[in-house]
């Protein structure tokens, strides 16, 4: 979801006008936890979380850590699916297929990471897990869900968007939080920060998570151009923190001629894929490779085809920072807790 500007205020008259609603919404958060009681998953289970609502950056994560596990184990992926129609909990759980899946049916991010690793999408992670389980798989890395208290994960690492933190530090609506930074803390196995901790709240988580013993690790995105042969571009996108994409263009050296920005998981319409089309003329199109999942398997001779076939994508690879570590505490405590499953963390 987009970010609202006054998530960064503490003082905004809407975020203190929504302070009430948050207090309701940490009074259903905290009954969930006390009486949902945690179950553990059987199979070594990461989960790839965040503190806030909006984008932090867990997919590269997600697609960093498959990767990883990917050259000595059997990996899959368990995601929620969001805004796919085939994901329900009265359904069963779906092994997204890029070949035959479009987003409107698994949602943008799964069919995106699909395309690399085994995705298995259901709003009930077990029912996931299960159907991963039945295909081989030996470890599996849940893209989000760190608040959900069903599942005793193995490990939580936490993503914090560096420039914008915690926001304004109020529970949601008010602010960006979805849980009490000290009921998170207490599951957190360790931190990424991505990007320059930049922002007035990281100070204090950081100083919190070194007081809890909290390993924190840091780390950057880099991106890569497509083949074009022109620097000057017409650039679309609908993520969760566009900035982002257009800094990436402006660090390869790409001038957008014209853009548009879409909002979080967009589904793109005909009209608006023939409208990018025309905007953009004879201009190479560049967008990411989120947008360009929205778009994949669009029916033939569509504007939505169109598009795919000329856009470009701008792909991002994540770098952290002593990533060795991260993976040693990793899978030393996968090890540990998977040789004891009833460890009392959660």
């Amino acid at each position: 979801m987009a970010e609202p500007r006054f998530w960064q205020s503490k003082a905004h008259p809407l975020a203190l006008a929504l302070l009430p609603v948050s207090l309701v919404y940490g009074l259903v958060e905290r009954a969930n936890r006390f009486f949902v009681k945690p179950q553990h998953p059987g199979k070594p289970v990461i989960c790839v979380g965040n503190l806030t609502a909006g984008g932090a950056g867990k997919t590269p994560t997600v697609q960093y850590l498959a990767a990883h596990f990917a050259a000595t184990k059997q990996v899959a992926i368990l995601s929620r699916g969001y805004g796919g129609h085939l994901s329900t909990k009265s359904s069963p759980a779906i092994a997204v297929d890029p070949a035959l899946h479009d987003a409107a049916a698994v949602g943008d991010e799964p069919l995106m990471l699909a395309a690399d690793y085994p995705v298995f999408v259901n709003p009930d992670r077990f029912a996931s897990l299960r159907a991963a389980i039945a295909q081989g798989a030996e470890i599996a890395i849940k893209d989000d869900g760190f608040q959900n208290p069903a599942m005793a994960n193995h490990f939580n690492l936490i993503v914090v968007d560096g420039a914008s933190g915690l926001g304004n530090g109020y529970l949601l609506p008010a602010g960006p939080l979805r849980q009490p930074l000290s009921v998170s803390l207490a599951r957190t196995d360790a931190v990424l920060v991505q990007g320059a901790a930049t922002h007035p709240s990281l100070a204090p988580l950081l100083a919190a998570c070194a007081a809890r013993e909290i390993a924190v690790y840091h780390g950057h995105i880099s991106a890569s151009a497509p083949p074009l042969e022109t620097s000057s571009v017409f650039a679309f996108c609908g993520i969760a923190k566009p900035e982002k994409f257009f800094a990436s263009l402006d660090t390869l050296g790409l001038t957008p001629v014209g853009q548009t920005v879409f909002g979080d998981h967009h589904p793109f319409t005909d009209s608006q894929a023939k409208e990018i089309l025309a905007q953009a003329g004879a201009a190479p199109i560049v967008t990411t490779k989120k947008d360009m999942a929205r778009l994949q398997n669009a029916a033939a001779g569509s504007y939505r085809r169109a598009l795919a076939e000329k856009a470009k994508v701008v792909d991002i690879t994540l770098e952290i920072e002593q990533a060795e570590g991260l993976l040693a505490q990793i899978e030393q405590t996968l090890t540990a807790r998977q040789a004891n499953q009833h460890y009392t963390s959660y």
